[in-house]
């Protein structure tokens, strides 16, 4: 029987076909580094997939999640809420494999772009 907090995530999954939202006061887990000041630098860029300004958000990408736990936020790249969830071929619909299929993108290779600009802009 779901009651409380369970029910509403799932009706969260069945009718927007997504996973619900996790409290931010989800203290971070052993070996998944959180860095706030790193996603707020992520969101100040353009989208990887459609490349427009401004809205972007920090999407996880790596792998190093699961059992409802986000990975690091060292995986996060930069994409606007229509790619990250919201359009019927958005990341977090289709997965990560066929969304890097679909966009030609390689989340591992721009994850290490990213995290490289990061270290140099913090040692500059």
């Amino acid at each position: 029987m779901l009651i409380g907090q369970a029910l509403g995530d799932w009706l969260v999954w069945v009718v927007h076909n997504r996973k619900p939202e996790r409290r931010a006061s989800t203290p971070a887990r052993k070996g998944r580094p959180r860095d706030e000041e790193y996603k707020a630098w992520i969101r100040t860029l353009p989208c990887v997939a459609c490349g427009i300004e401004g809205r972007s958000e920090a999407a996880h990408t790596g792998s190093d999640g699961g059992m409802s736990m986000k990975a690091s936020d060292y995986s996060c790249v930069p994409l606007c809420s229509d790619c990250h969830t919201k359009a019927p071929g958005a990341y977090h619909r289709v997965g990560k494999r066929a969304f890097e299929r679909g966009q030609g993108l390689c989340f591992a290779r721009i994850v290490a772009r990213l995290n490289r600009e990061w270290r140099e802009m913090q040692a500059a």
